[in-house]
This record gives C-alpha cells, structure tokens and sequence, in this order.
C-alpha cells in the first residue's frame, strides 16, 4: 500500500515539473507562456477585477483578426516599458486596415497594432485560485527548491537503488556459484567414497562365495567318502555269501546224511 501511494505522489510530482518546465520553456517576447494555441497568463494584481479575481489562471485562447468583431471585449498587451507588459481587458471600437498591418482602436481612443492581440475573452478559460502556486513554481527560487533540488534528489536515489540492485544481484550470483561448486564438491567426494564400498561389497561376496563353494566341496567330499565305505562294505560281504553258496553246492548227500569234500558230516 505505502509503495502504491508512493508511486502514485511520484508520479503527481513528475507531471507538476514537467508541466512547469514546459511552460517556462515556451515563453513568449511578453513573458507570458504561449502553449498549444492558448496564452497562459496569471492574474497577479487587481488590474482585471471584478471580472477576473487576483491568483486566477487564464487560458485565453488565440484567433484571427477575421474573428473579431465591433463590441467584442479582447485582451490585450499594454506597454509599460521596453521589457514590462500589462494585460488589459477592453472593448473593441473601431478597426482600421493599412495593408497587412491591423490596428485597434479601443476604450479611450486608444489604438493598438494587432500584434499586442491576445485573443477574445469569450473563448477564454478560467482556472481560479491555482495562479498562486503556478506563480510560486514559476518563479525563480521555487522553482529551484520546488524543481529542481527534488528532481536531482529522486535521480541519484533512483541512481543509488540501481546500483544497489546491480550489487545485490552479483552477490546472489556469487552465493550461487559458491552452492554450486560445494555441491560438486560433495558430488566428488560421494564417487570417491562409493568404489571403496563396492569393493568391499565385491570381496565379501566373493568371500561368501568361496565359503559356500568350500562347504559344497566338503559335502560332497564328505559324500563321497560315505558313498565309497558304503560301497567298500557292499564289496565285502559279498564273498561271504558266495562263499556259503558255494559250500551247500559242494556239499553231497550219501544217504546217512550230507558230507561235504572234506569228509566232515552234517546232520
């Protein structure tokens, strides 16, 4: 909120200087400023009154000498001296022609050339009031401290809080690339750290691995042996049977009883 209001005055400011510096800018030969079509003239004095209040502002609007009529009331420069002028308002008489030059005879028989001509005061604006302070910041004091020490005051405060900006945002850049450059430094030291592991990963596997294949080779060494006692008792006790076979084969009946080759009988 206060930086919306503060940009809303700033810019009021701006347009007020800008304004004033124009109208200073585009004075005529009767210091008065001439803008657009319109003379701007201030009513400093009670020279107009009662039709025009002291601190008016009058925009009196230029036109042709093929405008102006007999009765119209016109407003008009009055010499006082070689750089002074007054601005009158008077009633038009009579106007006398010799060639492109145009007089105007006016209130009191007095004549003017068309060149002192403002305009009618008919087609004229009136701002009342606001003559006091465009008088001020006309002028030269005001218009030095109203002016122009603001406007170079906002200029090296905006030049300051560009420059500001500009450090501001090479700091957040560094402060980058500092992150940056530790995270790449962690991002080393992880792969380094990350081999070693898997090494140690790998050789205990492989560990197990012989491990297992050693107790597989003890089991089926062990079975092995199992397997060849087995067999090797298997082998043994086969002759003893062959062997009784052998013996009841051999053996012969002589009618009293069995009698084997050795004599020996057998009930």
């Amino acid at each position: 909120m206060k930086k919306a209001l503060g940009t809303i005055l700033f810019v009021i400011y701006a347009i007020i200087a800008i304004t004033v510096t124009v109208l200073l800018l585009s004075y005529n030969d009767y210091n008065n400023s001439q803008l657009g079509g319109y003379t701007v003239y201030i009513v400093k004095d009670d020279s107009l009154e009662p039709k025009f209040k002291q601190g008016s502002i009058l925009l009196i609007k230029s036109t042709s000498d093929k405008n102006v009529q007999i009765g119209d009331e016109l407003f008009m420069y009055k010499v006082i001296n070689s750089q002074e002028y007054e601005v009158i308002d008077t009633t038009l008489k009579a106007k006398t022609q010799q060639g492109r030059h145009i007089t105007y005879i006016v209130d009191e028989e007095e004549s003017y050339a068309n060149d002192y001509f403002i305009g009618k005061v008919s087609d004229t604006v009136v701002i009342q009031g606001w003559g006091y302070v465009l008088n001020l910041l006309e002028s030269k004091w005001g218009f030095l401290i109203l002016i122009v020490f603001p406007s170079l005051l906002a200029f090296l405060y905006e030049l300051w809080e560009f420059i500001a900006n500009i450090k501001a945002a090479k700091e957040d850049d560094d402060d980058e690339e500092e992150d940056d450059e530790d995270e790449d430094e962690e991002e080393k030291v992880v792969e380094k750290k990350a081999p070693v592991k898997n090494t140690t990963s790998t050789a205990s596997k492989a560990k197990k691995t012989t491990t297992g294949t050693s107790q597989k080779t003890t089991t089926k060494k062990t079975t092995t042996t199992k397997s060849a006692s087995t067999a090797k008792k298997t082998t043994t006790s086969k002759p003893k049977t062959t062997t009784k076979k052998t013996t009841k084969t051999k053996e012969q009946w002589n009618g009293m009883g069995w009698k084997n080759e050795s004599g020996k009988k057998n009930i």
